[in-house]
């Protein structure tokens, strides 16, 4: 096999034998829970901090989330929709089990003003933002 002389593409090409063969040993090991951190974004607004975390697959009580002292906690599990019990596991990319993230504010976020939303696989949760801190205006004088 000639090898690519672009460096980029043997990159992604060592890599996709590498996630081969970790799957190939994840699947002779017995299956044990795992902890995951799920992707998310953090959006500031004028008056509020929007995170956004994706749990495709989540049911709403699978989830818990808290958020004091400037920081958000969200824990939960993924199952595995299929039962098949006497299929033979061929490719798996999806990642199942216990997940758990914690995102520190900044300092003016008011974690008594939040709410959550879940929709479309999307965690949504907004933290209000204090009034009166971040910016200081300086007046000039002439």
């Amino acid at each position: 096999m000639k090898r690519p002389s672009d460096p980029f593409r043997q990159m992604q090409m060592l890599t996709d034998r590498m996630r081969e063969a970790m799957a190939l040993h994840r699947r002779r090991r017995p299956a044990r829970p795992s902890l995951w951190q799920p992707p998310m974004d953090l959006r500031a607004t004028d008056d509020a901090y929007v995170i956004a975390l994706d749990v495709p697959g989540v049911a709403r009580q699978e989830i818990e989330a808290t958020a004091e002292d400037g920081i958000v906690r969200v824990r939960g599990r993924v199952e595995s929709p299929e039962k098949l019990s006497e299929a033979r596991r061929v490719r798996g990319e999806r990642t199942l089990g216990d997940f758990a993230r914690s995102i520190r504010l900044p300092s003016d976020a008011d974690t008594s003003n939040t709410s959550a939303t879940l929709a479309k696989g999307v965690l949504t949760i907004t933290v209000g933002r204090r009034a009166g801190s971040g910016r200081i205006t300086i007046d000039v004088e002439e």
